[in-house]
């Protein structure tokens, strides 16, 4: 009997689904923050929109079975139970206990009750609807993997390599926050001697270092402790409190039981950043987090390649979008070669969750070691398009068949910020050149410019170069390839001064690589702008504002355009001006 295999992303944050057809080749994945424009989607299952019911007509086989398959498995209520049971516990006896505490023990509580009921229910909305579906005839069952399993079948599967280790370091999985496995010949081996107990989170970790500069870690702002690092300095004192509060041992991270942990976060909560103080007063502190995260990293990997199973590493789970570290990784672990995929973290899980079904079902198939393609999600509707030329009123708005990308490069190379949307939305949380804000990178005021006129967000954030990969080379030290925007590198010092809108604090760059059997309109589009500037990058952003989803409509975009600084905004073969 026929199967399409439909991946559920059950995590009660950063839901997805994923589609895979009976051959398992990926028809469909995108996040369900998306369709619903609710950053992160935050307790939304990922089965509750209304589209799914079109989805399923779109992409599956009408006579086909459908296998569900989700995120969590079976024991995962008992593991959530368990873990807020173990916060709970950390206040008895304490007298006077720190109100810093009791903020880290509420968030896990919401955290641990969301959880233990969202994965009983994703699912059951899809169960519903499909006996209301005309014309399908099959069954549907389900299944569940653990978490990290999960993680570890999206990184491997996407992965170029036919055989790695792969290393999943997140907030919390079933039972520990890191998971370990081998991969060969299309099947994954978890690597024996993985301890579990007294384990920490390098993840949770982080939270911490969030929240103590001030910033939203349920609203995930960890990325703005990552871009304020660069313009801080190492604490002493606070890399004691940070280093007190985790360690490695072997495979392990582990979390002191002496109370030296509870000691630090009452530490950090002393010293965090007041609601109404500056940003930069949180300098110190993001760059010391971010140093301690690395080196806990780094060794913790360090010990992972010691062990010789391979040269190439693919890394999955929340961590794995730490791209200042992810450029640092094969200099200073021992490994060689690096992957990281376009969804590394929770929503990426939908995506291997489908995959380990198919390849339940299929053991003697094997994935294609080769580029997975991140371009996975809806596309612009025709009919919206349509009816926005026909009833908008918009004057200005013309169709250039063939020659968009032309157009675009012009009005770039004039200074001109362009809303650029092609295609296929990107899976993951980066824009990829289907979803983005574009700009000249040339000009010393146009970071500036866009976080005030279009973003609206903080002044120290960066923005990414789209590098054609062929010149890669001339500007970065060290030149990874980067599909992806996955790592960061560092820029060669007589380049800077040519892109400084793209040049961060540190002299980095969070970059994306571009090949033309990659993105053949986005590459066209950066070689045109190169032939009128003979600079080979252009500044990419995600096209959305500060809080807000990347775009997910004709509506969505037409929104973003009216009601930011944006000069141009191209769809398809569309250029709408002001």
């Amino acid at each position: 009997m026929k199967k399409n295999y439909i991946g559920l992303s059950c995590t009660m944050h950063d839901s997805a689904l994923a589609i895979l057809n009976e051959h398992g080749e990926v028809l469909f994945a995108e996040a369900t923050e998306r369709y619903l424009q609710n950053k992160r989607a935050i307790n939304c299952q990922p089965d509750q929109s209304v589209r799914i019911s079109k989805l399923i007509k779109e992409y599956c086989d009408p006579d086909a079975d459908l296998v569900l398959a989700e995120t969590w498995s079976d024991s995962s209520a008992e593991t959530f139970t368990r873990v807020y049971d173990d916060v709970m516990k950390v206040s008895e006896g304490v007298e006077n206990f720190p109100q810093s505490l009791k903020e880290v023990q509420n968030i896990v509580q919401y955290v641990a009750h969301s959880q233990v009921r969202f994965p009983e229910l994703t699912g059951q909305t899809l169960k519903y609807e499909y006996d209301f579906l005309d014309g399908y005839t099959g069954k549907i069952s389900s299944r569940r993997y653990d978490h990290h399993l999960t993680h570890a079948a999206t990184a491997c599967f996407s992965s170029p390599y036919d055989e790695a280790v792969c290393a999943v370091v997140d907030g919390t999985g079933e039972g520990t926050a890191t998971n370990f496995y081998i991969y060969r010949d299309g099947k994954l081996e978890e690597i024996p001697g993985q301890s579990q107990e007294g384990l920490g989170s390098l993840g949770a970790f982080y939270v911490y270092v969030c929240l103590a500069c001030g910033f939203g870690a349920l609203t995930g702002e960890e990325w703005k402790v990552m871009g304020l690092a660069p313009y801080g300095k190492k604490d002493p004192e606070l890399y004691d409190i940070m280093r007190s509060m985790i360690e490695v041992e072997g495979l392990a991270i582990k979390q002191p039981t002496d109370g030296r942990f509870e000691r630090a976060i009452q530490a950090l909560y002393e010293r965090r950043r007041a609601p109404d103080a500056p940003l930069l007063d949180s300098a110190d502190m993001a760059h010391t987090g971010q140093l301690v995260f690395c080196e806990i990293i780094e060794e913790l990997l360090s010990n992972l390649h010691d062990l010789g199973l391979s040269d190439n590493l693919v890394l999955g789970g929340g961590c794995a979008l730490n791209s200042a570290e992810n450029g640092l990784l094969t200099e200073r672990t021992g490994f060689k070669n690096l992957h990281v995929y376009s969804a590394p973290a929770d929503d990426g899980n939908a995506l291997g969750a489908a995959q380990l079904a198919f390849y339940e079902d299929n053991p003697d198939k094997v994935p294609e070691a080769d580029f997975q393609s991140p371009y996975l999600g809806s596309k612009m509707s025709d009919l919206a398009l349509e009816s926005l030329v026909k009833f908008s009123g918009i004057q200005n708005i013309q169709k250039f068949p063939g020659e968009i990308h032309k157009k675009a490069a012009a009005l770039l190379a004039e200074g001109k910020i362009i809303g650029w949307v092609q295609g296929r939305a990107e899976f993951g949380p980066r824009a990829l050149g289907n979803r983005s804000i574009l700009a000249d990178p040339r000009r010393k005021d146009m970071k500036d410019n866009i976080n005030a006129r279009v973003k609206f967000r903080e002044e120290f954030r960066p923005f990414a170069p789209s590098i054609l990969d062929e010149y890669g080379e001339m500007y970065f030290e060290n030149y990874q390839r980067s599909p992806y925007m996955e790592r960061t590198l560092v820029f060669r010092e007589e380049v800077r001064d040519r892109i400084p809108a793209v040049v961060h604090e540190n002299g980095t760059g969070r970059l994306q690589s571009v090949k033309r059997e990659w993105n053949e309109r986005y590459y066209d589009l950066i070689s045109e702008f190169n032939a009128l500037t003979d600079v080979p990058v252009l500044l990419n952003t995600s096209f959305n504002i500060m809080g807000k989803p990347i775009i997910h409509s004709v509506e969505d975009a037409i929104a973003v355009f009216y009601t930011t600084g944006l000069d141009a905004l191209v769809i398809d073969d569309y250029l709408i001006t002001k």
